[in-house]
């Protein structure tokens, strides 16, 4: 029997890369890999164990076209961060006296147009198209969350495909990834900081009891994926690695470390002036909106066909929190 493709659309990110280690050793299955630059180590470190590497670029739709052709499953990831960081976009806001998160949206909303966009010219061979997705704030909160952009961009693209190409929907799983594990390397919210008396205090965003559903992406995303392959279309799968209160995180994260981690709940309206020193109050705003969001709503806004993992007669293999803690170098937290 030919074995079946699978294109991994940024297949050199946190997402992308998890769905190749997994695909990589599925037998019967030929992994192409959908990169800007085919000739950076990343891409070519993924080529030397097996997968094709094609060049393909969001900004350019025939391109993507030309790069799915033929897949039988496409997974695909859009990603507002990289615009964010990215000195060209942090230009253009500041003259433009806008948010760089605001810009940062708009170019993923180009890039996931497109992408829509392209994955419909692969109907004839497609069985499966899987997004990365979140789910629709502004509707399912019948707009008392107005600025979680990063939700509603993503949201407002599935709208697309719904609407311009009913067919491919039809054909289309969701994945919804809930609050990433390793968002302390990125974000100074989000791990705990050393205190006076040698104990650590993480302050965030929601209630010490709030079960907050969280996922390790890098490790369990491809998980997901291989089980939406196995599940019917339509499927909208929420990724999350387990679901633990705050002041549990803190008692694991404490535990792991040698350390006292305490818990305090801070104010969602602290994160814009927290982050506007570095150039990112409006984000900032925007995560607050977002945390709002998942505290009173729900990370699937309450959407009926929403399912999560432990919900499903398929096994999915996740990463619990304390197997992922003891996987990271805290010494840049511990030494704060």
């Amino acid at each position: 029997m030919a074995s079946k493709i699978i294109a991994i659309v940024g297949i050199t990110g946190n997402q992308g890369s998890s769905v190749a280690d997994v695909f990589l050793k599925e037998p019967g299955w030929k992994v192409r890999g959908i990169t800007r630059d085919p000739s950076k180590e990343s891409a070519k470190a993924l080529a030397s164990r097996g997968a094709e590497m094609v060049a393909g670029d969001l900004d350019d739709t025939e391109s993507m076209k030309k790069a799915l052709r033929g897949a039988n499953v496409i997974f695909g990831n859009t990603d507002f961060v990289q615009f964010m960081f990215d000195p060209a976009t942090q230009a253009q806001a500041k003259e433009q006296g806008r948010g760089v998160n605001e810009l940062a949206t708009e170019h993923e909303q180009v890039h996931a147009i497109n992408l829509m966009d392209a994955v419909a010219a692969t109907a004839d061979t497609l069985d499966l198209f899987i997004y990365s997705a979140f789910s629709d704030a502004k509707g399912w909160s019948k707009g008392k969350i107005s600025y979680n952009l990063h939700f509603d961009v993503k949201w407002a693209a599935v709208e697309h495909l719904k609407a311009s190409y009913p067919h491919v929907w039809a054909k289309t799983s969701l994945l919804q990834l809930v609050l990433f594990m390793s968002n302390w390397k990125s974000f100074p919210y989000a791990r705990p900081w050393k205190q006076s008396d040698g104990t650590y205090l993480y302050r965030f965003p929601m209630p010490a009891d709030f079960k907050m559903p969280l996922v390790d992406p890098n490790a369990d995303t491809g998980n997901f994926v291989k089980a939406l392959v196995n599940l019917p279309p339509q499927t909208n799968l929420m990724g999350a690695s387990v679901l633990t209160t705050w002041k549990e995180w803190c008692e694991i994260w404490g535990k792991v470390n040698g350390v006292q981690c305490n818990y305090e709940e801070s104010d969602p309206a602290e994160l814009e002036p927290m982050l506007e020193p570095a150039g990112l109050g409006p984000f900032g705003r925007e995560m607050g909106d977002a945390f709002r969001y998942i505290v009173e709503f729900g990370n699937s806004g309450g959407d009926p066909t929403a399912v999560w993992p432990w919900d499903l007669d398929v096994k999915i293999e996740r990463t619990t929190l304390e197997k992922y803690f003891r996987s990271q170098d805290w010494s840049s937290v511990l030494g704060s």
